[in-house]
């Protein structure tokens, strides 16, 4: 509870350091598919990493993990991830209504080629914390980043994510990092890659 008051704190102090203007929008295009501040990187062993501007601070950028598309977020059209400054929501509990679930593994990411049958969990509304805002997986039990008070800097936790998109496929996720190469912050790296089904039916 102490730590997330002090993060709360130092987030709000420090809203000039990693709160900069937002950057000009990023349009790639992977395999034919248009996107919309979104870079996809397909790599030789099948893995996607994902680059996302979600430097606005007043808008979410959402992501079709099945379709690799962007879509809008405001709307139930089929997103399973969206991005807002370091906040990461699902389409799943009370943020929409995909069925979007989630399970956090401390397996190595690379020796995860079959989704966990349990574990999995929806983001849900606010509970007894120190802020307002809906619990999401994603930020939960720690979270998916450390924050470091004197550097004022957001490192990702030796964490996988796996997840249960809308469609019903199964897709293994790590965060890489909150900067770019310039070090701008809200420009979230990730990498991703479909996996294997659970070898029995889903469960909590």
């Amino acid at each position: 509870m102490m730590k997330r008051i002090a993060l709360v704190l130092c987030l709000a102090a420090c809203g000039g350091d990693i709160q900069p203007e937002p950057g000009p929008s990023i349009e790639t295009p992977i395999d034919g598919t248009p996107t919309d501040r979104f870079r996809h990187t397909s790599q030789e062993d099948g893995t996607v990493t994902t680059v996302v501007d979600a430097t606005d601070g007043a808008a979410w950028r959402a992501l079709d993990l099945d379709t690799r598309q962007t879509v809008e977020a405001s709307s139930q059209a089929n997103w399973d991830l969206s991005f807002q400054r370091f906040h990461i929501r699902t389409r799943g509990g009370v943020n929409g209504t995909g069925g979007v679930v989630v399970a956090v593994v401390t397996d190595p990411f690379e020796s995860i080629s079959t989704a966990p049958a349990s574990g999995y969990r929806e983001d849900v509304a606010d509970g007894a914390d120190t802020d307002s805002e809906p619990d999401n997986v994603f930020e939960t039990e720690g979270g998916w980043y450390s924050y470091d008070v004197t550097t004022h800097t957001l490192t990702p936790r030796a964490q996988t994510y796996v997840i249960r998109s809308d469609a019903g496929r199964y897709f293994k996720l790590q965060l890489q990092s909150y900067y770019d190469q310039a070090g701008s912050p809200a420009m979230l790296s990730f990498r991703w890659k479909q996996v294997e089904p659970p070898a029995q039916s889903l469960t909590p």
